[in-house]
């Protein structure tokens, strides 16, 4: 491996996961990702892609509302293309990002079986998606 494509994927992650934690009051009628447990989520997601040492092939990062408030807790993961860039707003950037996945109504318990599934193989956790 050249020190190029060494630098490159190291700069380059695989995945970027964004996990909504839009708070809102409890009496919305939307909803939000806050109340149904999304810190939670979150850390979860922090503490498992650790313990796989997946820190290199996974951003993580809070988000913004991710528009499918009705089924809180959600997240989004991306896999940007090589030539995708990385500098521009995470808002542009998740409109434009390619090949994306949102997660719902996720639950501490889902997230092992989703990074394994998603991180690991490859393949999107099904029961999972919206």
């Amino acid at each position: 491996m050249s020190d190029s494509s060494h630098y490159t994927s190291m700069n380059s992650p695989k995945y970027r996961l964004f996990v909504c934690t839009k708070q809102r009051d409890a009496n919305d009628a939307e909803g939000c990702c806050h109340n149904c447990g999304a810190l939670e989520i979150y850390q979860a997601f922090q503490e498992e892609i650790s313990q796989r040492q997946l820190e290199n092939q996974v951003e993580i990062r809070r988000s913004g509302c991710l528009d499918h408030c009705e089924a809180g807790a959600v997240a989004m993961i991306s896999q940007p293309k090589p030539h995708e860039v990385s500098w521009l707003p995470t808002k542009i950037q998740k409109k434009i990002a390619s090949n994306k996945h949102y997660y719902g109504r996720l639950k501490r318990a889902d997230i092992a079986e989703l990074v394994e599934s998603h991180f690991v193989n490859g393949q999107p956790l099904k029961r999972c998606l919206l």
